[in-house]
């Protein structure tokens, strides 16, 4: 049985990357100004950064049914048996249960759609984890096992430059941004059960974020199984530098990298986000 594995772009792969390794990827839709943009062919997270310095209003926005249906004819040919697709956590977003009830109607039992329940590179270790088991010959059946245990491991930390972008996503109210702002706090939010959750403030981000890798450091986990990753949109490099010296003092054996946020992520925390957290390697 021929099984692909796809993916919608919050796993945050380049189009390059994804068309290099055989992976296709649906791009999302980002809403700027009124004007709606394709993660990936219009836009990318330089563009939309630069929109978003410039006071752009942002919006996300879930594909079209037109789109998805477009999407899975166009790789759900003769020779795929079974096509397993992974969406944005739920918790973000409203993709899941539309690509489920769609693929459901359409196309029955020959495409399983998966929650991610994560984003970003923390998302892309169970896509890579499923595409590398498709290709050694498993079944439909123990891919969605394995994602089973797989999915909802980890922990993850973002602290954004500023609280506005929770205010514009109605996160916080505007008070709270006002005063927050006026005061230099910065929030700290945890990705937790597949949503985003504001768990503090804090005025000094390489303090907080030297306690995250402490923390990470004494949760003992096992560096073949698991590594690190820093997620950043246009983050100041001194504090990305500080952030990985951090690592590779706390956490010499693990394998950490530095990637970049999707854009309907930065759509929610904005410009100058850094986040860390672990995620379990790839086939483990």
């Amino acid at each position: 049985m021929k099984i692909l594995i796809t993916s919608d772009s919050t796993c945050a792969l380049s189009r390059e990357e994804a068309k290099k390794i055989g992976l296709p990827i649906l791009p999302l839709n980002v809403i700027v100004d009124g004007t709606e943009y394709h993660d990936g062919i219009d836009i990318d997270p330089d563009k939309l950064c630069k929109m978003m310095r410039n006071g752009s209003i942002i919006k996300t926005s879930t594909p079209t049914p037109y789109e998805i249906e477009e999407f899975f004819d166009r790789y759900l040919t003769d020779d795929v048996d079974h096509i397993i697709h992974f969406t944005i956590s739920s918790k973000l977003s409203s993709m899941f249960d539309l690509f489920t009830n769609i693929c459901k109607q359409k196309y029955g039992e020959r495409v399983t759609i998966i929650d991610a329940y994560s984003v970003c590179y923390y998302m892309l270790t169970h896509v890579l984890t499923a595409k590398m088991m498709a290709e050694q010959g498993k079944s439909v059946e123990e891919i969605v096992s394995c994602m089973k245990n797989r999915i909802g491991t980890g922990s993850v930390s973002f602290i954004p430059e500023t609280l506005t972008y929770l205010k514009n996503g109605g996160r916080i109210s505007p008070a709270q941004c006002f005063f927050g702002n006026m005061l230099g706090l910065k929030p700290v939010i945890n990705f937790e059960d597949g949503g985003l959750v504001k768990d503090s403030t804090t005025r000094n981000m390489k303090k907080t974020l030297s306690e995250v890798i402490d923390k990470f450091a004494k949760e003992n986990l096992d560096p073949e199984v698991w590594e690190l990753c820093v997620v950043v949109f246009d983050t100041d490099e001194k504090l990305v530098e500080f952030v990985k010296g951090k690592i590779e003092e706390k956490m010499p054996n693990f394998t950490y990298h530095v990637t970049h946020l999707s854009i309907n992520v930065c759509a929610h925390t904005g410009p100058g986000t850094i986040g860390i957290g672990t995620t379990r390697k790839v086939g483990k």
